[in-house]
Formats: C-alpha cells, sequence, structure tokens
C-alpha cells in the first residue's frame, strides 16, 4: 500500500467548465477530487448514494444547492447530502470529499446550469 498519493499529472475527467483530478485510494469509503473550475459545472447534479463536502482552495463563486445561491470563497465548506440537487459556476479550486466513495452510476444529471459568474 502506498500511504502517500500523488496529483494525476492529468485530468481525471473533463466538463466544459472544469477539469477533475481524482486520487487514486485504496479506500471506498470515500472519494477525494481536486476540481480546477474556470467556468462551473455543466449540468445541475445529485447523487442517490454519496454526500459531498467541497473545500473552497482558492477562488470564489456562486453554489445553487436546492433553489438557493451562495457565494463562496477561499476557506468555505460547502456541505451537500445525496439526493440534493446543486449547481456551481466561477473561478475556483476545489477539494471535493465524497461519501461513500464516487460511482457515475449514482449520478442524477439535471437540466443544463443557467449560473453566470463575472
Amino acid at each position: 500500500m502506498e500511504y502517500i498519493k500523488k496529483l494525476p499529472d492529468n485530468p481525471s475527467f473533463r466538463q466544459n467548465g472544469l477539469f477533475g483530478y481524482n486520487f487514486d485510494l485504496d479506500s471506498k469509503d470515500l472519494s477525494i477530487t481536486i476540481e480546477d473550475c474556470f467556468k462551473g459545472h455543466d449540468r445541475y447534479y445529485a447523487n442517490a448514494r454519496s454526500e459531498m463536502i467541497y473545500y473552497v482552495v482558492e477562488g470564489e463563486g456562486i453554489f445553487k444547492i436546492n433553489g438557493k445561491e451562495n457565494k463562496v470563497k477561499k476557506d468555505d465548506l460547502i456541505e451537500i447530502p445525496k439526493n440534493t440537487e446543486f449547481v456551481f459556476a466561477g473561478k475556483m479550486k476545489l477539494l471535493l470529499i465524497t461519501s461513500p466513495a464516487f460511482r457515475k452510476e449514482d449520478d442524477i444529471n439535471g437540466k443544463e446550469n443557467d449560473l453566470t459568474f463575472e
């Protein structure tokens, strides 16, 4: 087992407004991702199984959670329970902790992102 995990050189996934870098963890209890957000999510999103905790490492933006817009900035923590619809926009670096670990089959994608951040 490797105890020290390195950030991947290349994105694990891409959207029109962000690049995501997944750490390769041995644990299946959680997953950890760095998201470099230069615009935001493509679509509204929820996860049927996992809770998501975002930490704003740098930058600022807006999270819209269950229809309510929330401005966020460096050092803010955003807790999103499972089955909660959200979207975000901005120029931020985010640390995402998902518990239990992320599985693509649990995604619930909604309408296109209507948020803008200047």
